[in-house]
Parts: structure tokens; C-alpha cells; sequence
């Protein structure tokens, strides 16, 4: 193998996009998907009706939409092949219709709905439920009826079967050279507290209290999508939820507005190594780095001809920013007499939540919070 490090003013090839579209039903997924994929597949090739690519698991629904998309290239993907035999929905399925929307060209391509990848017959749930089943049916064999045998200890070995699979089709993905927008369901978690102060009684994928939908996918594959979303039943299509969206593209993404072609034209921009996008991520980190500064220093410079240019820009990080210049005050009111002042409770204070507490009742609840930060992990 010859390894070449490329200079990047040689790479010409645009990047590409993956974007992460997760939401219950009524939220919009499919026609979200097909305007933003419009706009990018214009963009990409600038021409109007650039074709989509469309592999729909979900019994042909996006054919729906076929009189307002007409330049959708459909593909039916169903859990039973043209031989009649049950393939169901796994790995290498995946990988060959992306590789064959790789073959054809297409510019962008929708997964509708890459929740069969994990929860489908063949998928990735399935697989580990067979793997767990045979490892347990071995042991017990092993075991000769000498001993009980319980099925939970195996459920690791069955996971270090199945995810490798699974992580080759997520890096398919990410090295896909078409631009991809996957489609997820995600179903409602149930609510503890009410109104502001409500949040998710248990851990999500999300890895976040504030939001009720859990997609019905693999964790960590939000987390490698170039923007990820989850759309809510009260505003369908509007980025409600942004799990993962970069300074780059948070213009992008107003809570308030539908989701359409523009939004795919501005990210096939950036792609392409035009548009606004890097400008406006280089503004956010100059406002991070003015309000460091503290609160004084920032609305200093917020009424200057050039805060008052870029707040349009700055709005989807001003909860951020607020809170930078708040710490930021906080330690310049530290004494520097004291080295050690507000950096947490004292010895003496983190004792008293222990006071009156027998050694064993300490150890269950160090054994707890290890336990549910191991989770949250």
C-alpha cells in the first residue's frame, strides 16, 4: 500500500452528506426527506429534476408523493426477495443498495425507513436475539443438566457477534459517495414532572433528558450523521429536536420553520466548498471567544457596527453564549486570595450527605451513581 498525503487545495471531489431524519408518525419524515433531498440533488447537479434515489422498506408509501416528486427513482425494499424466499432486512442488503445508487449516480439517495436495519426481520435486534438463543442452547448442552444455566450472562458474547456487522454498514455509510438521508421512526418515552420542568423518566439514545422521542436505531449512528433531527407530531417538518447539527449549519435549522429545498441547497453548498456555512461557524467561535470576556465585554461589543451585523447569525447559539459570558463573570468575581474558591463543595459539605449513614447504605450509592454515569456513557 503507497500512502500518499493528498495537499488539500488538490481535492476537488465535494463532500458528502449524511443527514439524520428520526420522528414518529405524522411528523413529516417522508416529505421532509424528499424537499431536502430535491435541494440538494439540484444543487449538487445543477439541474432542475435531478433524480433521487428512494429505497422505501415501508410498503411503498413514498409512491404517495410521486405527482409532487416525479424525478424519484423508486426502489421497494421488502423482507422477502424476487425468489419468494424471507431475507428479511439485514446488513448486506443495506450495503448493496447503497452500492447501487453509488453505480447509478444518483446524487442523493433516502433510507425510508432504516429502523428495519435495527428492529426489522433480519436486522439487527433479530440477529442478536438468534446469537443469545444459540449461545444459551450450547452452554446448556455443555452443561448436561450439572448445572442452571442463566441466559443473561450471555447477551454480551451475542452483542460481540452482531455489532461488527452492523458497524461495516455505518461505515459504508459514512464513506458513501452519495449523498444519504436516513429515515428512523422514534417512539415517545415516557415523561417525568410536568410542563418546563418534565423530562424523560429513563436514559435514551439521545443521551438527553429533554427530548421524548427515542429513535428506533442504533445509538451511536445519529452521532454519525452530518446533522441529525428528530421531528416532533406538533410541528412537522420543523427541526424541533437538533441532536447534532454543526456551528455550520445552524442558520439552517429554525425550530419554527419547515425544513425544504433550501436546506439541502445551503448543505450541498457546503459541501461543494461554497456558501455561507464556514463564514458563519468562523462568527460563532469570534462570539464565543468575546463572551469570555464576561457579560460586559460581550454587550460591548454587541452594539458595535460588527455585533449588530452578526446577530441574524449568532441567534441559534445566544442560550450558549449567555452562559459563557455568566461563568465567565462568576470567575472573575473569584477572590485569587483563595485558589481553591467555588471549585465545588467542600470535604466537610460532601460529607454531610452522608451523615447519619451506615458504610453499607454509602457503598450502594456510590455503586448507583457509577452505575447510571456508566450508563448514561
Amino acid at each position: 500500500m503507497t500512502i500518499r498525503f493528498i495537499p488539500v487545495h488538490e481535492i476537488t471531489e465535494p463532500r458528502t452528506i449524511a443527514i439524520g431524519l428520526s420522528g414518529g408518525s405524522g411528523t413529516g419524515k417522508t416529505f421532509t426527506a424528499l424537499r431536502v433531498a430535491r435541494g440538494i440533488a439540484e444543487s449538487m447537479t445543477g439541474k432542475k429534476g435531478a433524480p433521487i434515489g428512494y429505497v422505501d422498506t415501508e410498503n411503498k408509501r413514498a409512491l404517495h408523493y410521486k405527482e409532487a416528486f416525479p424525478e424519484m427513482m423508486h426502489f421497494d425494499l421488502t423482507a422477502i426477495n424476487d425468489g419468494g424466499e424471507l431475507v428479511g432486512f439485514g446488513v448486506d442488503r443495506w450495503i448493496e443498495v447503497i452500492d447501487a445508487a453509488e453505480a447509478a449516480k444518483l446524487p442523493v439517495v433516502i433510507l425510508d425507513s432504516f429502523s428495519h436495519a435495527w428492529e426489522g426481520i433480519g436486522g439487527v435486534l433479530d440477529e442478536q436475539a438468534l446469537a443469545l438463543d444459540r449461545l444459551v442452547e450450547q452452554a446448556q448442552k455443555r452443561a448436561n443438566g450439572r448445572y442452571e444455566i442463566d441466559p443473561s450472562k450471555f447477551g454480551q458474547l451475542a452483542w460481540a457477534e452482531v455489532k461488527p456487522k452492523y458497524r461495516r454498514l455505518i461505515d459504508r455509510i459514512v464513506r458513501a459517495k452519495t449523498n444519504i438521508i436516513i429515515c428512523t421512526r422514534a417512539k415517545p418515552v415516557m415523561q417525568k414532572g410536568f410542563g418546563d420542568k418534565a423530562e424523560n423518566a429513563r436514559a435514551t439514545k439521545t443521551r438527553r433528558k429533554d427530548v421524548p422521542w427515542d429513535p428506533a436505531s442504533d445509538g451511536d449512528l445519529m452521532f454519525e450523521m452530518t446533522a441529525m433531527i428528530i421531528l416532533d407530531p406538533v410541528a412537522p417538518g420543523c427541526p424541533v429536536h437538533q441532536i447534532k447539527v454543526s456551528d455550520q449549519f445552524k442558520n439552517l435549522f429554525d425550530p419554527r420553520r419547515p425544513m425544504g429545498e433550501m436546506t439541502g441547497a445551503a448543505m450541498a453548498e457546503w459541501a461543494k466548498g461554497e456558501g455561507e456555512a464556514q463564514r458563519q461557524k468562523e462568527m460563532m467561535d469570534f462570539a464565543r471567544e468575546k463572551a469570555r470576556a464576561g457579560s460586559a465585554a460581550f454587550k460591548t461589543w454587541w452594539a458595535t457596527d460588527e455585533g449588530k451585523a452578526a446577530r441574524p447569525m449568532l441567534r441559534p447559539i445566544m442560550d450558549e453564549i449567555q452562559q459563557i459570558a455568566a461563568d465567565a463573570d462568576k470567575a472573575a468575581a473569584q477572590s485569587d486570595d483563595d485558589p481553591f474558591a467555588n471549585e465545588g463543595p467542600s470535604d466537610e459539605q460532601r460529607g454531610e450527605g452522608f451523615n447519619g449513614i451506615d458504610e453499607d447504605e454509602i457503598a450502594k450509592r456510590v455503586r448507583d451513581e457509577t452505575n447510571a454515569m456508566a450508563a448514561a456513557a
